[in-house]
């Protein structure tokens, strides 16, 4: 989940050893700041659409594999043009990123700082937030709002 200034992508991922944004699955715009209620029932649409794929599963080549660089130059256009702005800088000032994952009935929440030219990594010395899966929409909105504030000051 990516949030900038002027939008939220809340995306679900296909998952084989490293995980991928999956066009079968969930993938959606919001605004720019959701109310803790939202952001947590958008996030769980999100975790509950993400799915494992293995080698032997038909959508294999189509889901797990690297963007090509004109793929990720498509992406990064259509976020520039949807939050009004020409550059990437202009883009990443003041966004931030977690991961979510759901795994075993617990929900974990990863702030990531950015990294510069379109990519975020982790943050040393941060520990992950980690929830029951039975969390309230609420709960789970505002750990995620907390930890985007943490990416956002990273």
């Amino acid at each position: 989940m990516e949030a900038y200034r002027a939008f939220t992508r809340i995306y679900s991922h296909a998952v084989y050893g490293a995980a991928y944004p999956d066009p079968a699955g969930y993938d959606q715009i919001h605004t720019a700041r959701m109310p803790d209620s939202d952001l947590g029932y958008e996030a769980r649409s999100a975790l509950r659409a993400s799915r494992f794929v293995a080698p032997e599963h038909p959508d294999w080549d189509s889901v797990i594999r690297i963007p090509t660089d004109d793929e990720l130059r498509e992406e990064e256009e259509r976020d520039k043009k949807r939050a009004g702005v020409r550059s990437l800088r202009a883009l990443y000032a003041g966004a931030g990123s977690v991961s979510l994952r759901l795994r075993d009935g617990e929900i974990t929440i990863d702030a990531e700082r950015y990294r510069g030219h379109g990519h975020w990594e982790g943050i040393p010395g941060i520990k992950p937030t980690i929830l029951p899966e039975s969390v309230s929409d609420e709960e789970l909105g505002a750990a995620i709002n907390a930890a985007l504030e943490v990416s956002r000051n990273a």
